[in-house]
C-alpha cells in the first residue's frame, strides 16, 4: 500500500482561528480606546464572536459595542456593522455572550467576509461610564484555502 506525502503548505491557513481583543480595566470607560484590532492578511470570514466585561456600564442610555468591518481607506464608524444587535455593555458582568454565525444577530455572510487588508474594529455606542475590562473574541476561518487532503505524490 503506498503512503502519501502531506506538504505543509497544504495545511497552512486551513484551520479556523481566534482573534481576541481586550480593553484593560478602566480604559474601557474611554470611547477613544475602541478601534481596529485585526487586519486580514488573507481572505477570511467571521464565524462567531463573544464578549464579556468585568464591570457593567452605568450611564442612563444604551452602552454597546459592535463589530465593524472596514475596507481599505475606511475610517472608524464608516464600515459595516456585523452584529444586528450589538453586545450590551450594561448586561450582567462576568457573563460571556456568544453569537454564532447561524444566529439572527449576525448580518449576512458576504458582509462577514474579509478580503486581504480589510480590518475588524470595535464600534462603541453610548457613554462608557463605569465599563471596565471589555473582552471580545472573534472566531474566523480562512476562505479559498481548500480542505485537508492528501498530496498526490507517493513515497517510495
Amino acid at each position: 500500500m503506498p503512503s502519501y506525502a502531506i506538504e505543509s503548505k497544504l495545511l497552512f491557513n486551513k484551520d479556523p482561528f481566534c482573534v481576541p481583543v481586550t480593553i484593560q480595566d478602566t480604559s474601557a470607560a474611554t470611547a477613544a480606546n475602541y478601534g481596529v484590532f485585526f487586519t486580514a492578511s488573507f481572505p477570511c470570514e467571521v464565524m462567531a464572536a463573544s464578549e464579556s466585561h468585568k464591570t457593567a456600564g452605568s450611564d442612563g442610555g444604551a452602552v454597546t459595542v459592535n463589530l465593524e468591518k472596514l475596507t481599505t481607506g475606511q475610517a472608524l464608524d464608516a464600515g459595516i456593522t456585523l452584529l444586528s444587535t450589538a453586545f450590551n455593555l450594561k448586561g450582567t458582568a462576568s457573563t460571556p455572550v456568544h453569537v454564532p454565525s447561524s444566529s439572527y444577530l449576525f448580518v449576512v455572510s458576504t458582509a462577514r467576509e474579509l478580503a486581504r487588508g480589510d480590518r475588524l474594529a470595535l464600534k462603541d455606542v453610548g457613554t462608557m461610564t463605569a465599563v471596565a475590562q471589555v473582552n471580545v473574541t472573534c472566531f474566523l476561518k480562512p476562505l479559498g484555502k481548500g480542505h485537508y487532503g492528501v498530496a498526490t505524490t507517493t513515497l517510495a
